[in-house]
């Protein structure tokens, strides 16, 4: 009777043990798997801002040039016209 109490111990110390590494398993999967998430959430939102402002400086050199094409009296540009 002592050897079949002494292995069902055996047999639950090593289901535990199974259950402990699995969770940690996970554990490291689910973090790794967030890390990525957040470092590539924070590079989109970089790359956005940079968008954004490169959106500004366009805008500002097409007001500008938009200011310059009025004062000279440039005329705006038409459709080509073929020779």
């Amino acid at each position: 009777m002592a050897a079949g109490v002494m292995a069902a111990t055996q047999i639950v110390v090593e289901a535990w043990a199974v259950l402990v590494a699995a969770g940690a398993m996970v554990a490291t999967v689910l973090g790794t798997g967030l890390g990525i998430v957040f470092h590539l959430g924070g590079r989109i939102d970089s790359q956005s801002g940079r968008i954004d402002r490169l959106a500004g400086e366009v805008a500002l050199v097409r007001e500008r040039v938009a200011r310059l094409e009025g004062s000279t009296g440039t005329p705006d540009p038409g459709p080509l016209q073929l020779a």
